[in-house]
């Protein structure tokens, strides 16, 4: 059997609980930041969804220096 050296697809969106994981912060965080309306959710067919874009850019945003 030969190992798949292929790149792996990187997924375009998130569960919250999946999102929370990625971005190192716990979901309750998360739902936090989404309740104070920092990062924006999506929804498919009843589900919330994370977008990895919306990820980056609430990430991006975030503070340089240590407050």
């Amino acid at each position: 059997m030969t190992a798949d050296l292929r790149p792996r697809s990187q997924p375009l969106d998130y569960a919250v609980k999946d999102a929370a994981e990625a971005v190192g912060i716990s979901p309750a965080k998360l739902e936090e930041i989404i309740r104070r309306g920092d990062v924006i959710v999506r929804w498919i067919d009843g589900k919330r969804i994370l977008t990895v874009k919306e990820l980056l850019a609430w990430l991006d945003a975030l503070p340089v220096d240590k407050p």
